[in-house]
């Protein structure tokens, strides 16, 4: 493919700037999890925890809802599987998200690949490229992964669903980058890993769209559809974040 020529990167945030994070944490803070219960006179068996939790990540959606920063419905109807009373649900789903929201802190200072994200964007900005993102998120939940990966300076444009209050791929989140950026659509480019809510909807405004090709078997889910439009056109292709830099002219 040819390099794109572009002067705007706008960027998805789930499985583009960051990976999937709900799984490793499960992992990391699964001893957390299990004294969190005890601590309320719960023995609850670990492997159950992981099963039921993951369960009511994949069935509980509705707009703007923040599966990687978890939400207190999600934890809740993991706990309702796990049959845990209400009155004591109502405390222990609290201290199980802050648990789970300091895990995400601690995952993202630890995986290498937040040094490589901010070093690529670190050369696009040397490049004089303008750069956005846009997520399918909360305020809060995306501005905490920004800060925390050190790259929120880097952007000039952050928007979520929430504050937009549309989702993609509705077409209006994208005249809201066009707005923004106030160049002609062949100038700016998306990045994101989902075919249908990130490049089929960016190319329908003709923008550039660059797809970051991930694994589904790992991060398919019942919200998020990898299986790719008949008419599915991206400009170029990624395997890595890293290589974005040879995309672009």
């Amino acid at each position: 493919m040819a390099k794109i020529r572009t002067e705007v990167i706008v960027f998805d945030q789930g499985n583009t700037l960051i990976m999937a994070p709900f799984q490793p944490i499960l992992k990391l803070k699964l001893r957390e999890f299990t004294s969190l219960f005890e601590g309320h006179k719960i023995r609850i068996d670990a492997e159950r925890l992981v099963e039921e939790w993951t369960k009511a990540n994949k069935e509980i959606n509705y707009p703007h809802i923040g599966h990687f920063f978890q939400e207190e419905p999600i934890v809740q109807g993991a706990l309702e599987r796990l049959g845990v009373a209400p009155d004591v649900a109502a405390h222990l789903g609290l201290e199980l998200l802050g648990a789970y929201r300091a895990g995400l802190k601690e995952l993202i200072a630890s995986d290498p690949r937040t040094k490589q994200v901010k070093e690529t964007l670190g050369k696009l900005k040397d490049r004089r490229k303008r750069l956005g993102v846009f997520s399918n998120d909360r305020i809060v939940g995306l501005g905490l992964t920004l800060h925390r990966m050190g790259i929120q300076a880097c952007f000039e444009y952050i928007e979520t669903s929430e504050s937009i209050g549309i989702e993609k791929p509705d077409s209006r989140v994208f005249d809201d980058i066009l707005d923004w950026f106030r160049l002609p659509p062949n100038l700016i480019t998306y990045v994101g890993d989902d075919p249908i809510r990130d490049i089929d909807a960016a190319k329908k405004k003709n923008l550039n769209a660059v797809w970051y090709s991930v694994d589904p078997n790992l991060y398919s889910e019942n919200w998020r559809n990898y299986k790719a439009p008949e008419e599915f056109a991206p400009d170029a292709i990624i395997t890595s974040f890293a290589e974005l830099p040879e995309v672009f002219d």
